[in-house]
């Protein structure tokens, strides 16, 4: 009996590029600013390729870093990238602090949804799931986004990558969760978009994993099936009650 849910946040509950994309544009635009002049200066757009992001048409690639990783992994790949002698951009603080505040302020009032999401989750908790959270962003942000959505009354315990558990794949802190919930992994599914989700519902051996995605054939890896690929989560009531892991409402 599947007792616990646990949901990815971007690119599950909330539209990855509606969302994010403005922060990656702007600091991607803020690292630039911080090279030297010269002649071989990084662009905005080679900046947001490298991390899986494409500038001119706004796409985020699902199994690209940005969308998969926590931010640590991009700086470091940037870091890689930039000319010798440009502040490190993991270790200064104030390269950081600006980061944040910029994520902050441009996120604040700006979360969009992937399609309808309470009235499914809101189903879901009525059946008598538990339902809860596991992102590689941070658990305040997380909560952040889902006050703003006017959900977070439903997720418990909202995990971030700076909880204390690593990042996903890494699955203590999906074994967390359901220690939480008093389940077991074979009582519980992952919902997630990434391989980084993937991985985690695999590391921590749950009993399933539902794909969201507008296209099977960007699951995350040939070994989900195509059926467990939902592009929205309007549709996961209806597919767990096709199961019978759900009773019909």
């Amino acid at each position: 009996m599947i007792r616990s849910l646990v949901f990815d946040k971007d690119g599950v509950i909330l539209d990855m590029a509606g969302t994010w994309l403005p922060v990656a544009r702007q600091v991607a635009d803020y690292t630039v600013s911080r090279q030297p002049d010269g002649d071989n200066r990084l662009t905005r757009a080679e900046l947001l390729a490298a991390v899986g992001v494409d500038d001119a048409t706004g796409v985020i690639d699902p199994r690209g870093m940005f969308a998969a990783e926590p931010f640590a992994r991009v700086r470091t790949t940037w870091q890689a990238m930039l000319p010798p002698g440009i502040i490190d951009l993991n270790q200064d603080q104030d390269y950081r602090n600006e980061v944040r505040r910029m994520a902050q302020e441009m996120a604040h009032g700006g979360v969009v949804a992937k399609g309808d999401v309470e009235t499914p989750l809101r189903q879901l908790a009525a059946a008598g799931f538990r339902i809860a959270m596991l992102t590689n962003d941070s658990a305040e942000s997380a909560r952040r986004n889902m006050v703003e959505l006017g959900i977070a009354d439903l997720f418990a315990p909202i995990i971030g990558v700076d909880s204390g558990y690593g990042a996903k794949p890494d699955p203590d802190g999906l074994l967390h969760i359901l220690d939480q919930h008093g389940s077991t992994p074979e009582q519980a599914l992952m919902i997630g978009d990434t391989g980084a989700d993937y991985g985690a519902a695999v590391n921590a051996a749950v009993a399933g994993f539902i794909c969201i995605s507008d296209d099977p054939n960007h699951r995350p890896h040939e070994e989900v099936p195509v059926e467990n690929v939902i592009p929205q989560l309007a549709e996961l009531p209806q597919l767990l009650i096709g199961r019978g892991v759900m009773a019909a409402v």
